[in-house]
């Protein structure tokens, strides 16, 4: 495992806005940070990141962390990655991957994960050496100058080549200590029919590192160089690679994305490759998939806005209607480009150049008019038939959309686009709407309750030094009747943080981390003063008292009963005394109003 002062390092070495500052747009809120919240749809923002505390908290779902869990969260790494992650930003040394501990099931998989990761980076150099090798790479170099992909766009996005031989990249992985079992786990290999051995995936075509949005190679597709089929060989899916969940060339576009406010999502590799050689860098392709739902939630950590383009042939529109549910509930402002038929992107700025691509994303649709056009919908909307079919085609798929607002939008938009009246075609949208089952709203966003003592106490006991150290001095932990809020008080008030709440978030529970950065993430705003905190906390340690003494006397009380029923008065008379004696001297419980004195 990591040793845990080098995860301190690491997270001490770690500034979290600088970081969550490249996934969204935070904006200055007094001494805190906000954005919408990456990992639940919102409209208002409610995702905190507060610099002095170095941690996030998300005040509608209740999500929370520190740098680590951040990267955990939004890169869907688990503890060691996220830490190696941060490690490689700050410039940090941290041991071998081979050290990490692989005694249990977790670790045996942390391990396995780590493996193919590094199987990937030494597959990716060794296919960019053959590229640039002199006679090895001559033909896939020639290939590319035709395509007009320059060589600084060949070394941003890692491209290689894969030569004819059968075992070339194979027996180099071995020669490198990797086992044959490794090699074919990662899809770079496989087994013969005889079992004699394996033979490359991959051979004689151009390679194209496929990344995870911080840069780790974990799969490959590889294109012909000629007119054989098929024209793209794609790695198959891995424990680190399911192409469903990744966008390719994400994480050379992130910054892009946030810097235009817009991302451009295309269908193939070269699409992509082509858009960036001419400076269009907000651009993602999909995986030879359509637009999946896990896709659509990664562009929504990094804009709000999308503009999908595709293929104008029929393949290219069935695959853009597919996704057209996911795109309506997506919470992502879309536009639809289809470009002139027989041209793709690649081709469309080859021939064209990229002032007519600019031009073309000019004359973008918006969804609804995407739906509604007759290449798309095969409606014929000049005709009174063509457009009661064409209504009730899209009010299904209208229906879907959970958020009234955004339906309400499209459906002005249908009865314009219809010339239909908008009255109408609300009154039959709410009667699908009624007719679908409605979704239960996730526990997580459920209306809270007003906060506990316990739970104020802790809020003072992490702000306030003085009331931390009277909290240790006058509370057990025993006698704090939620769970959560008594782990929280053993480790971040009791433990070395001494009230600081200096505690590797990370590590522990995901509720306790929600609930702790909450707490962190509040301030002390109910307050009016240092003499309105003492007034508090004054209170709450009273009442703690008042509770701590009702359950002694509870104890006494049964003690009492049985030392009655035993007929002994002894100890009846000295369990009496005790008891007289938990009221005396009580302090007076002083009123609730804490803004000012």
């Amino acid at each position: 495992m990591i040793p845990e002062e080098l995860v301190s390092k690491v997270l001490a070495g770690t500034d979290i806005v600088q970081l969550i500052g490249r996934y969204l747009p935070l904006k200055p809120a007094g001494r805190y940070y906000k954005a919408l919240c990456p990992f639940h749809n919102e409209k208002t923002p409610s995702f905190t990141v507060n610099p002095e505390r170095q941690i996030f908290h998300c005040f509608g779902c209740g999500e929370g962390g520190d740098a680590a869990g951040f990267m955990m969260r939004q890169e869907h790494l688990n503890f060691p990655e996220a830490i190696r992650a941060l490690a490689d930003r700050a410039g940090i040394s941290l041991p071998a991957h081979s050290h990490v501990n692989a005694g249990s099931g977790t670790g045996q998989n942390e391990r396995a994960r780590l493996g193919l990761l590094e199987v990937h980076k030494v597959a990716a150099e060794f296919f960019r050496h053959q590229l640039q090798h002199q006679t090895v790479g001559a033909t896939a170099r020639q290939y590319l100058r035709s395509r007009g992909i320059p060589d600084a766009v060949v070394e941003e996005f890692g491209l290689g080549y894969a030569a004819a031989s059968w075992e070339e990249l194979l027996r180099h992985l071995l020669r490198r200590g990797f086992s044959k079992k490794q090699v074919e786990e990662a899809g770079l290999a496989l087994p013969r029919k005889d079992g004699s051995g394996a033979y490359d995936r991959f051979r004689n075509r151009l390679m194209i590192p496929i990344c995870d949005s911080v840069g780790q190679v974990i799969a490959f597709g590889g294109r012909v160089l000629d007119d054989s089929l098929p024209k793209y060989l794609n790695s198959p899916e891995t424990p680190i690679y399911k192409k469903g969940a990744h966008l390719y060339g994400l994480h050379l576009a992130a910054s892009a994305i946030r810097d235009r406010g817009s991302a451009l999502v295309v269908e193939g590799y070269f699409d992509l490759i082509a858009l960036h050689a001419h400076g269009v860098q907000h651009t993602v392709a999909v995986l030879g998939t359509a637009l999946t739902a896990q896709q659509i939630a990664l562009l929504r950590r990094y804009t709000t806005r999308a503009l999908l383009v595709f293929d104008p042939d029929a393949a290219g529109i069935a695959a853009a209607r597919r996704c057209v549910e996911s795109l309506l509930n997506s919470g992502l402002d879309w536009r639809v480009i289809l470009l002139p038929d027989g041209e793709d992107p690649d081709r469309f700025l080859r021939e064209r150049g990229p002032s007519a691509f600019a031009d073309a994303l000019t004359q973008s649709k918006d969804l609804m008019e995407f739906l509604l056009d007759q290449k798309v919908s095969g409606f014929n909307l000049t005709s009174p038939e063509g457009q009661a079919e064409a209504v009730n085609a899209v009010l299904p798929l209208l229906s879907t959309v959970g958020n009234e607002i955004t339906r309400q939008r499209y459906t002005e938009k249908l009865a314009r686009r219809v010339s239909l009246s908008n009255d109408a075609i609300i009154r039959e949208l709410n009667l699908q709407v009624k007719g679908r089952k409605r979704e239960t709203i996730p526990p997580s966003l459920q209306p809270r309750g007003l906060p506990s003592i316990d739970w104020k106490l802790i809020h003072l006991a992490l702000h306030h030094p003085g009331a931390a150290q009277r909290m240790r001095e006058s509370v057990r932990p025993e006698e704090l009747q939620d769970q959560i809020l008594r782990r929280i008080f053993q480790y971040a008030v009791m433990g070395p943080g001494g009230g600081q709440g200096t505690i590797s978030l990370a590590t522990v529970e995901p509720e306790v981390q929600r609930v702790l950065t909450q707490l962190l993430a509040t301030d002390l705003e109910e307050y009016d003063g240092e003499e309105a905190i003492e007034w508090a906390l004054s209170d709450y340690l009273a009442r703690i008292k008042v509770r701590r003494e009702r359950r002694t006397g509870e104890e006494l009380r049964k003690q009492m009963d049985t030392a009655e029923r035993a007929g002994d008065h002894a100890t009846v008379a000295r369990l009496q005394a005790q008891f007289l004696a938990l009221s005396h001297d009580r302090p007076p419980l002083v009123p609730r109003q804490y803004r000012g004195a």
